[in-house]
């Protein structure tokens, strides 16, 4: 059976399941999600406490992986069947709303509403809102050891000053056993904060690819720097790479986002977090981008089961709900007021990530982003592995996605 086959039975079988609003005596409520097994085990335990508060409600859900729920979303809701609540990233909101797949929420919820949230936290597109968030960030931080950091840099160079005296090769065989920093070489979402320090974003402010710039030459160069001339990073420094090596004590600073810190704790790390440090050279602090998760209403909800999706949609993104997620899975809130609670802001761990994330920038929502990661990537590893200069690099990835915009929109 091919995936497209099995993606259109699975279709039709929730077309049949819940395209008539769930059955019996109550009202059913379907959630297609993407969380990681921990953030599941908060959810199901949510979902039972309030269906026992609602005994005429019945909540099922069915878990994918991210590009994977994208499909099956796709082709279950084209087809008049789906979820009725579907949950992920923030930059599915683009694709989901251009096919028209997805409720404009600002037609269910009021201004009132959507003024409890952080601004970065919703997901909105030519000034329409298409999810109600329940975390922010997915966004990159400076983790670093304490048992071997003992301070904060005070900018780019003196964090590669203390890069350098933290990179230790005993035996002078060219393969230190401890590095001053690790972090994904081949993804260019590692890229981004340096470009946006040098001054640069992804898009201009007509969502179109600006690439080309002195400003993402810089940023290369700088990156490409720390492996082939600093050479405080491993040559090969992949994702797997750099979370081994940061576990076992392996590299002193690593540059990682909040899914990871439970792990780090759990191994046994003394970490510490802060921003990445401001670029010497201009001033300007990195510029990870910033994103959401959320909870978006199909437009096969029929009217009559909306006020019940509401109302559970409202729950799944309450003060309380955040909270927990926030205790047990160390993942910055949505709602501003939590961002007043002391105990957020004094935790050396989410107060880092929380101050990293507010000097963020939010990642574009639109959907030539994809593109646009297709772009930077094969680029983005030619220089780092020295292959191409920093200003080919930077011209060849704009060039490559300008053409896959244009091949995307045919």
């Amino acid at each position: 059976m091919t995936r497209r086959t099995f993606a259109l039975i699975l279709a039709v079988a929730y077309l049949l399941a819940t395209g008539c609003g769930g059955g019996g005596d109550g009202t059913e409520i379907v959630i297609w999600e993407q969380k990681d097994p921990e953030e599941q085990t908060v959810l199901n335990r949510q979902l039972d406490e309030y269906m026992a508060g609602h005994p005429g409600i019945k909540v099922s859900t069915a878990h994918f992986e991210t590009d994977l729920l994208h499909s099956q979303f796709q082709t279950a809701t084209l087809a008049g069947g789906g979820p009725d609540l579907v949950y992920g990233p923030s930059d599915k909101i683009g694709p989901y709303s251009v096919m028209a797949l997805i409720r404009p929420l600002e037609e269910i919820y009021d201004e009132e509403f959507f003024a409890q949230y952080e601004p970065a936290s919703l997901a909105t597109l030519d000034g329409r809102v298409y999810a109600v968030p329940d975390q922010i960030g997915n966004h990159l931080m400076l983790i670093y050891n304490r048992a071997l950091v003992g301070r904060e840099p005070a900018d780019s160079e003196d964090w590669l000053a203390m890069m350098k005296e933290l990179t230790v090769d005993e035996n002078g065989d060219g393969l230190p056993e401890r590095y001053g920093l690790v972090f994904n070489a081949v993804e260019p979402f590692w890229l981004v904060p340096f470009l946006g320090g040098f001054g640069g974003w992804v898009m201009d402010d007509r969502d179109r690819p600006s690439l080309d710039t002195p400003e993402m030459a810089a940023a290369l160069r700088f990156m490409s720097d720390l492996r082939n001339v600093h050479k405080v990073i491993p040559k090969e420094c992949t994702y797997e790479l750099s979370d081994t090596m940061f576990k076992r004590g392996q590299a002193a600073f690593l540059i990682n986002g909040p899914w990871s810190l439970k792990a780090y704790l759990a191994a046994g790390v003394d970490i510490g977090v802060m921003p990445i440090p401001r670029i010497a050279a201009t001033g300007l602090w990195p510029t990870p981008m910033v994103s959401s998760k959320g909870y978006s209403i199909s437009v096969n909800v029929k009217e009559e089961k909306l006020p019940a999706v509401k109302e559970l949609l409202a729950y799944l993104t309450s003060e309380r709900v955040q909270r927990e997620i926030v205790a047990e899975l160390l993942i910055l809130p949505a709602l501003s007021l939590l961002y007043r609670d002391e105990a957020l802001v004094s935790d050396p761990v989410l107060g880092g990530s929380m101050e990293q994330a507010r000097r963020g920038r939010r990642m574009p929502d639109v959907p030539e982003m994809r593109a646009v990661w297709d772009a930077m990537r094969p680029s983005y590893q030619s220089a780092m592995s020295g292959r191409l200069a920093p200003a080919q690099a930077a011209a060849e990835m704009q060039e490559t996605a300008v053409r896959k915009i244009e091949e995307m929109r045919r």
